[in-house]
C-alpha cells in the first residue's frame, strides 16, 4: 500500500513538472514570427520622349491614270475603253515599264443622266466607262515619257503622280538614332535642373514612326493633250522620316556630375 502511494505521488510530481515547463515555454511559442525588412524605396527615375528625322532621295514614282469612254449601251462604253486601255498598256510597256509593275485600280461601267431643273424625270443619255491602272516607274528619267505615251495612245484622265523611296530601313535607323541622343540631351538637362544627375538607362521604347507617304505632285485630268510637247517633271530632292522615342533614366540625387 505505500509502494501505492509513493508511486501517486511520483507520477503528481513528474505531471506538474511538466505543466510549469509548458507554462514557461508558452510565451515563447506564443510569440508572431519576426516582421521581414521593408522593401527600400524604387529610386527616383525620369522619364523622358524625343523625336529624330532623317532625310531620303525618293527614287520610284506612282502614276495614276486611266481612260474614260461613253456609249449609248454599256456594252459599247465597255468595248471603247477595253480598245483604249489595251493601247495604253501596250504604250506603257514599250515605254520600259514591266507587266508587273502596272496594276488595275478602278474599273466601272455607270449609267449616265441628264437632269432637268424643272423636276421632270432624269433621262438616261448613255453609259461611261472607267478604267484606272496605277504604274510604278522605277527609273524616275521615264516619269515624263510614260505619261505622253499614255495620253497620246488615248489616257484622258491622270488622278496624280506621286514620289516614294523604295530604301527606308537606313534612314529610320538614323531617325531613331537621332531621337533616342535627344531624349537623352533632355533628361540629362532635367537632372541637372533638379540638382543631381542622370544615372542608368532603365528602359526605352520607340513609339510610332512615320514613313514618307508617296509624296503628290500633281493632279490632274487631261484630254487630248498634244503628243508633240514633252511633259515636264521635276522629282523633289527629300523626303523626311520621323521617329519618337520614351526613355527612362535613373535620377541620382546630389551635385551633378
Amino acid at each position: 500500500m505505500q509502494n501505492i502511494r509513493r508511486s501517486w505521488k511520483a507520477s503528481s510530481l513528474l505531471l506538474s513538472a511538466l505543466i510549469a515547463s509548458q507554462m514557461t515555454a508558452s510565451p515563447l511559442a506564443a510569440q508572431s514570427p519576426a516582421t521581414p525588412p521593408a522593401t527600400p524605396p524604387a529610386p527616383p527615375t525620369i522619364a523622358v520622349g524625343g523625336s529624330g528625322e532623317a532625310k531620303v532621295t525618293p527614287d520610284r514614282a506612282l502614276i495614276h491614270l486611266g481612260v474614260q469612254t461613253k456609249g449609248r449601251t454599256a456594252a459599247l462604253a465597255g468595248q471603247e475603253n477595253a480598245r483604249l486601255a489595251t493601247a495604253i498598256l501596250d504604250a506603257v510597256r514599250a515605254a520600259g515599264i514591266p507587266r508587273d509593275q502596272i496594276t488595275t485600280m478602278n474599273y466601272s461601267v455607270n449609267p449616265s443622266y441628264r437632269y432637268y431643273p424643272d423636276g421632270r424625270k432624269p433621262e438616261l443619255t448613255g453609259y461611261d466607262a472607267t478604267n484606272t491602272v496605277r504604274i510604278e516607274v522605277r527609273s524616275l528619267d521615264l516619269v515624263g515619257k510614260v505619261i505622253d505615251v499614255s495620253l497620246g495612245a488615248g489616257a484622258n484622265t491622270i488622278s496624280g503622280l506621286s514620289y516614294f523611296a523604295s530604301q527606308l530601313d537606313a534612314t529610320k535607323r538614323e531617325a531613331l538614332g537621332s531621337a533616342t541622343t535627344n531624349a537623352r540631351l533632355s533628361a540629362e538637362v532635367m537632372a541637372r535642373a533638379a540638382g543631381g544627375s542622370l544615372g542608368p538607362l532603365v528602359s526605352l521604347s520607340s513609339q510610332m514612326m512615320e514613313s514618307p507617304q508617296p509624296f503628290p505632285v500633281m493632279a490632274m485630268s487631261m484630254r487630248g493633250k498634244a503628243t508633240d510637247e514633252a511633259t515636264p517633271v521635276v522629282a523633289p530632292t527629300e523626303q523626311t522620316v520621323t521617329a519618337s522615342v520614351v526613355g527612362r533614366w535613373q535620377f541620382i540625387a546630389g551635385a551633378p556630375r
